[in-house]
């Protein structure tokens, strides 16, 4: 299994198997407040119906889905061109299992599940890990990157 990197990536160059490179973030409360500013209107990092905005109640802080899927990209982008990552045809998600508090670390890992070639359209799709520091898994991202 190759480890991909964004300057040499190409369609003809990606397997399935494939590793993305590994991201660490150590979140503060200070990074999870700043993430809750840009994300909430008011700031106070409320939970909506989707449950985009998490709070641990011991701590009052926790991350939000948005600040994740943050990192997600920023995982992305070392193993694909930024124009691919944005490009029409490529999209992301990412679910949620866990709160990220004050003082975690997170690791993002993932790798190539597929490319599909779809006439002139290619596609390379990829599944995220984000675990804390303690293993557990806290959210899952799928990417399908048009290359």
């Amino acid at each position: 299994m190759a480890r991909l990197w964004a300057r040499t990536t190409t369609y003809e160059s990606v397997s399935a198997g494939d590793e993305l490179p590994i991201l660490v973030k150590w979140e503060t409360a200070d990074t999870i407040r700043q993430f809750r500013r840009l994300v909430c209107e008011d700031g106070e990092g409320r939970e909506d119906e989707q449950g985009d905005a998490h709070q641990h109640e011991s701590s009052g802080l926790t991350m939000v889905s948005q600040a994740l899927i943050a990192y997600v990209v920023e995982l992305l982008e070392k193993g694909f061109p930024l124009a691919a990552i944005m490009a029409k045809g490529s999209s992301l998600a990412l679910k949620a299992y866990g709160p990220v508090n004050p003082g975690d670390t997170i690791s993002l890992s993932g790798m190539v599940t597929a490319k599909q070639r779809e006439g002139e359209a290619n596609s390379v799709y990829c599944l995220i890990s984000v675990e804390n520091q303690d293993n557990v898994l806290v959210a899952e991202a799928t990417a399908r990157i048009a290359l």
